[in-house]
């Protein structure tokens, strides 16, 4: 094994290298929720300039980590820039998170390793869930520290058990809760640890904190049939390309369950009660509860993950070579896809941005018809206009305080559109002055005609100035 370690040093270098390269061969990465993200930490970075418009949370929300790393990063680098370094960082960590996890609690399953370079532009990662994405590799690092390196009876372990539990609260409240389920677990059979499991529960008054303060209402909603539930797990298997995402990750995930049903027998206990918590969470799981969106597929990642300790095939080197050869093609695959996409839609979002770039900073703007503009099951245009904040500090736009770190002072209205009518015009005429429209034909325009002047347009990008 020791001398197999530069090998898969190597390969991890190798590998993050190699998917660096989609992120900076290209202005503007085509993630959903990207925009948003780069805005609202723009804000955070400069805050002196938009303090008319925000106030700062009493208590940060437990998805802040992200918003305030690329905050600094921007205080370092221009804002696009700063924007790639931080998706940088949960690239390389995610490859060394992804192997630190295996040398840990299954080291005879190493090869299993080449599922990262397959799963680490993943469907989160597309959506632009950027806290979730970062508290993976955290979690991948976390849990084999708890379960083998450290332990409640040294003393200098409690305060890096509650830093680094604090760490991944603040990060992500969910991969933060699942952490707690799997340390439970890990308790019930090493009680040694129960001192590790109580310090890494205080975050959670924080979070009750927050959920008292915070304006958020509190809701839960359910899907409306099983067909629904999976509708929604097929997206998981998805990003920009989900037919050949799919295509590419049928054979691994087969042969992933045939090596689980071969190890179930070996495995401890304690993975299997892990993994049909993990299932029974999928089962159950609403669509949305409080500020939480589809945990039922949040879940997912991590049950696959408990997955990769099952497998045990030591005496067949040569099978584990060539199934490790197979992911690496696949994965020189699903990278020249992935780099191909991520130029084809840059063109797009460089016009998009473009337009945006004709409105006067101190003017407000309003998107229409970005939601018509999915690539597969992520749509990069959906919250275009909030790079509208980094490369205009301007942050006239419509309101997004989905667990965000800051409170809107004045709150924008968002469009109302049902069959490509504009239901509440005269509200959007009350707050803004440009309308910045992506359609394929000319219904929002014919309808903005009636009170707003066309003043720019590049194919199907148009701005709209109000009379």
């Amino acid at each position: 094994m020791k001398n197999r370690k530069p090998i898969h040093i190597l390969l991890i270098v190798i590998f993050s290298l190699l998917f660096l390269i989609p992120i900076w061969s290209v202005k503007y990465i085509p993630l959903q929720d990207w925009p948003v993200f780069m805005g609202i930490s723009y804000i955070i970075s400069h805050f002196s300039h938009f303090h008319s418009y925000f106030a700062v949370k009493p208590i940060p929300p437990p998805y802040s980590t992200g918003f305030l790393l690329l905050a600094g990063l921007m205080r370092i680098f221009p804002p696009l820039v700063a924007g790639k370094v931080l998706l940088s960082i949960y690239i390389i960590t995610f490859f060394a998170s992804f192997y630190y996890f295996l040398r840990i609690l299954n080291p005879e399953g190493l090869y299993l390793y080449f599922f990262a370079p397959l799963l680490v532009f993943n469907y989160f990662f597309g959506k632009g869930n950027i806290n979730f994405i970062l508290s993976i590799p955290l979690f991948l690092f976390l849990i084999p520290v708890f379960s083998e390196k450290i332990s409640g009876k040294r003393l200098f372990h409690i305060p890096l058990a509650f830093l680094l539990s604090l760490v991944l609260y603040f990060t992500h409240f969910f991969t933060y809760f699942i952490f707690l389920l799997v340390l439970l677990i890990i308790v019930l059979y090493n009680r040694e640890k129960l001192v590790l499991f109580a310090v890494s529960c205080i975050p959670l008054i924080l979070f009750a904190a927050y959920f008292l303060i915070n304006r958020a209402p509190v809701g839960i909603s359910f899907y409306t049939s099983f067909y629904s539930k999976f509708l929604s797990f097929r997206d998981v298997f998805g990003t920009w390309t989900p037919y050949i995402d799919v295509l590419i990750l049928v054979v691994p995930f087969l042969l992933l369950f045939f090596f689980v049903l071969k190890g179930w027998k070996v495995v401890h206990k304690k993975w299997k009660i892990i993994l049909l918590l993990f299932l029974l969470v999928f089962l159950f799981a609403p669509e949305e509860v409080y500020t939480l969106s589809r945990p039922d597929q949040r879940i997912l990642p991590f049950a696959f993950f408990t997955l990769l300790l099952f497998p045990v095939i030591a005496k067949k080197p040569r099978f584990k070579f060539v199934f490790s050869l197979v992911i690496i093609v696949l994965s020189l695959v699903n990278f020249e896809i992935k780099e191909k996409t991520f130029i084809t839609l840059n063109r797009d979002l460089e016009k998009c941005v473009g337009v945006l770039s004709k409105v006067p900073m101190s003017k407000s703007v309003v998107s229409i018809g970005t939601k018509n503009y999915y690539t597969g099951v992520v749509n990069p245009f959906l919250h275009i206009i909030y790079y509208s904040i980094p490369t205009r500090n301007n942050a006239n736009i419509p309101s997004y305080e989905w667990n965000i770190p800051l409170f809107y002072k004045l709150t924008y209205s968002k469009p109302e559109i049902a069959s490509s009518v504009i239901k509440n015009k005269h509200q959007l005429l009350t707050f803004y002055d440009y309308f910045f429209v992506m359609e394929d034909g000319k219904d929002f325009e014919n309808e903005l005609k009636m009170f707003a002047d066309l003043v720019y347009a590049n194919e199907n990008v148009k701005l709209f100035e109000k009379k």
